[in-house]
């Protein structure tokens, strides 16, 4: 009944964002995301969305091309830095709204 209640309890933990923000920096650091097309991969910063199962959201540019290696290798880096055994963790990308990316240019 105990290992029960502990699956129920990291299926609903939450990850408070300052930890994450210090987690995050470190793990790009120790495993730089690869360079696609000869472009860098930016990662900026996580956040979780929601619990049940734990999901987390990662913003950056190019998200499009990160491997799923990559993907993979954040997953496991947060299952292991914040007790998440035995539990599906959603992990998505998704890029920064472009503001420049409707405007025309102006003629001269």
């Amino acid at each position: 009944m105990q290992s029960i209640l502990d699956a129920h309890a990291v299926w609903n933990r939450r990850v408070p964002t300052h930890a994450l923000n210090r987690w995050f920096p470190a793990a790009l650091a120790q495993h730089p995301p690869p360079a696609a097309a000869g472009r860098a991969l930016k990662l900026n910063y996580i956040t979780q969305v929601k619990t049940r199962p734990p999901s987390f959201v990662v913003f950056g540019s190019r998200t499009g091309a990160v491997p799923d290696a990559y993907r993979r290798y954040l997953i496991n880096g947060l299952r292991a830095a914040f007790d998440l055994p035995g539990t599906p963790i959603r992990l998505t990308l998704r890029e920064k709204a472009n503001p420049y990316a409707r405007r025309s240019r102006s003629p001269r």
